[in-house]
C-alpha cells in the first residue's frame, strides 16, 4: 500500500469551482433554485445610489438565511461563522462574508421575502407530490424573550410612573417660565429653616406611611424613571406605548423591555415571558407546510384527518 502525500499546504494553480466540492444532491442547490424565483429587485433598488460600503445582493443573504432554516434554524453567528467554514454556505454566499449584523437586519426587515420563499417550497413539494395533507399534525413550543421576570409592570405602576412624570415635565415649563435664565438652585425659605423643614418632613412622613403600599414603585420602575432625568417626554411616550400593549392583553403585567411578550407556563412548569410557536406538519414525508408566531398562551396539539375542508383550508394558506 502506497502512502498518500499530505496536500494540506498546497496551493492551487486556477481558481476551484466549488460545485466539484459539492455533491449533486446536496440541498443547496435547491436552495439556489427557490431563491432563484424570488423577485429581490425591489429590495436591491433601495440600495441603489446610496452613500456608504457596498450592500450584499438581498438574493444572496436571502440563499444563507434559507439554508439555515433547512439545517435547523441556525443564528446569525453560526450563518457568518459557516460562510467562512462550510462548502455549501460558501457557494450560496458567494464566497463573501456578510456579518452576523447584516444577516439579521435582513431577517428583520425583508420577512416578507423569506415568507415568499416559505410558500414557494410548499408549492415545490406539492407539485412532486411530496405533500399529500391526507394527515396534517398541529404542534406548538414555547421560546423565552429576551427579558426578565423582574422587568415587568402593571396598570397601577404606569399610573404612578404618569404622574411622576407628567409632574416632572410640568415643573420644569414652570420653572423655565418663572425663572428664564436663572439658574435655578435657590430653595424657598421654608426648606432652608430647620424647624419649618421639620414640620414639613413630618406631615410628608405621615402622608407616606399612610399609603405606604399604594404608591410603593418597583425597583423596574424605578429605574425607567431614572432614565427619564434625561428626556422625561421619551419616557412618557415608552410608558404610555406600555398601557396601551397592556390593555390589548389578557394578562395583568407586561414586560417593560418587551411588551409583545406574554408571561406563560414554560415546559418545566416555571412562569416566563414567552413566545407561542405553532406548526402543522404534513405526515407524508414530514415537510413544514405553515408556521405562525403568536403571543397567545394556549398551546395547540390538533391531528387533521384528510376530509375536504381540511384541504381546502391548507392549500388556501400555501397559496
Amino acid at each position: 500500500m502506497v502512502l498518500r502525500d499530505d496536500t494540506i499546504n498546497q496551493t492551487m494553480l486556477v481558481p476551484m469551482d466549488l460545485r466539484k466540492l459539492i455533491p449533486k444532491d446536496h440541498p443547496c442547490y435547491f436552495i439556489k433554485n427557490v431563491a432563484d424565483y424570488i423577485d429581490c429587485s425591489e429590495a436591491n433598488r433601495e440600495f441603489a445610489d446610496t452613500p456608504g460600503e457596498f450592500a450584499y445582493p438581498r438574493e444572496l443573504l436571502l440563499r444563507l438565511v434559507l439554508m439555515s432554516v433547512f439545517d435547523g434554524g441556525l443564528s446569525s453567528r453560526e450563518i457568518e461563522r459557516r460562510t467562512q467554514t462550510d462548502v455549501g454556505y460558501m457557494y450560496l454566499a458567494g464566497m463573501q462574508h456578510p456579518s452576523y449584523r447584516t444577516i439579521l437586519r435582513f431577517k428583520r426587515n425583508y420577512s416578507n421575502l423569506i415568507d415568499e420563499a416559505f410558500k414557494m417550497t410548499i408549492k415545490i413539494a406539492t407539485e412532486e407530490d411530496l405533500v399529500k395533507i391526507h394527515h396534517v399534525s398541529v404542534d406548538g413550543t414555547k421560546i423565552k424573550s429576551k427579558t426578565s421576570i423582574n422587568k415587568l409592570t402593571n396598570k397601577q405602576q404606569l399610573k404612578i410612573m404618569k404622574q411622576h412624570l407628567e409632574k416632572s415635565i410640568k415643573l420644569d415649563e414652570e420653572e423655565d417660565e418663572e425663572l428664564g435664565e436663572e439658574s435655578g438652585n435657590s430653595v424657598p425659605e421654608t426648606l432652608t429653616d430647620e424647624e419649618k423643614f421639620k414640620e414639613i418632613f413630618e406631615k410628608v412622613n405621615k402622608s407616606s406611611k399612610d399609603d405606604r403600599n399604594k404608591n410603593k414603585l418597583r425597583a423596574s420602575s424605578k429605574k425607567l424613571l431614572k432614565q427619564a432625568e434625561e428626556n422625561p417626554e421619551k419616557i412618557l411616550k415608552k410608558v404610555e406605548k406600555l398601557e396601551e400593549k397592556l390593555n390589548e392583553s389578557e394578562k395583568d403585567v407586561i414586560s417593560i423591555n418587551d411588551p409583545d411578550a406574554r408571561l406563560m407556563k414554560n415546559k418545566k412548569g416555571r412562569w416566563e415571558f414567552d413566545y407561542n410557536a405553532q406548526i402543522a406538519v404534513d405526515e407524508h414525508k414530514g415537510i413544514i407546510i405553515a408556521s405562525h408566531v403568536t403571543n397567545k398562551s394556549k398551546r395547540s396539539s390538533r391531528t387533521y384527518s384528510s376530509n375536504r375542508t381540511s384541504k381546502i383550508k391548507f392549500k388556501r394558506n400555501i397559496q
